[in-house]
């Protein structure tokens, strides 16, 4: 297996990465998601044909939460068949517990799926070099946009309205300063909301979406890194 590993720098104002189990209030957990830190990563370089795997996250700020309340409408555009929406009908008063001022470092690592060197519904990007699916066509890539600042969305913390500030770092930025945090249990977290495997009855020139499926891990905060475990991993307990 190759293993090699990208590491990328995040940092913003504002950050929500929200517990599912608060079904109005937005609270976030203490530290990003591994779903969190893909999301972030797919923004800068998305392929069907391989899967980000997140291995940790480095804490290099002080982990400290912001209340605060906003107006937000409670029904959601629908481009298909658009409608006004009267904003003083739709209203409501929501509270979001968030973090302030975070700066992360993920690392990374790209992993291959059925779908590499197979054919494609679409033609390569204009940034793609032509060859075969490589864990290294796809490494080069990503590094070559992040040191351009490029991205197909822009990476946000949670929320949109929390956009993420990113640049490409390297292993000794993973260092976290003693003290940043403590270490700390963090209880169970979301991993991802997505079956992350491409199905077994998948055939050539059709791709389908992943399976919605929640799974947790337990998270520990440790010198100021939280250490992620695989897919693999996660699979097993839950065939257990």
């Amino acid at each position: 297996m190759n293993s090699e590993r990208v590491y990328l720098r995040v940092w913003g104002a504002l950050a929500c990465f929200t517990r599912p189990e608060m079904k109005v209030e937005r609270m976030s957990y203490p530290v990003p998601t591994p779903s969190a830190a893909r999301g972030i990563l797919e923004a800068i370089l998305y392929r069907p044909q391989f899967r980000w795997h997140v291995h940790r996250i480095a804490v290099h700020r002080p982990i400290k939460f912001l209340s605060f309340r906003r107006n937000e409408l409670k029904s959601v555009a629908n481009s298909r068949n658009p409608k006004p929406i009267l904003a003083e009908d739709d209203r409501t008063q929501r509270n979001t517990l968030a973090l302030r001022d975070v700066d992360y470092v993920i690392e990374a690592s790209i992993a291959l799926n059925r779908l590499a060197n197979q054919p494609r519904q679409k033609p390569l990007a204009a940034d793609e070099p032509q060859g075969d699916d490589t864990r290294s066509k796809y490494y080069r890539m990503f590094r070559r946009r992040a040191e351009k600042g490029q991205c197909f969305i822009q990476p946000c913390f949670g929320c949109r309205e929390f956009p993420a500030n990113f640049e490409l770092a390297q292993l000794s930025d993973m260092a976290v300063p003693s003290d940043a945090n403590v270490d700390t249990d963090l209880g169970y977290i979301l991993y991802d909301v997505f079956n992350l495997d491409i199905p077994a009855h998948w055939k050539p020139g059709k791709v389908e979406k992943p399976e919605p499926v929640s799974t947790f891990f337990q998270a520990r905060l440790e010198n100021g890194i939280v250490n992620v475990p695989n897919w693999q991993d996660i699979k097993a307990n839950l065939a257990t």
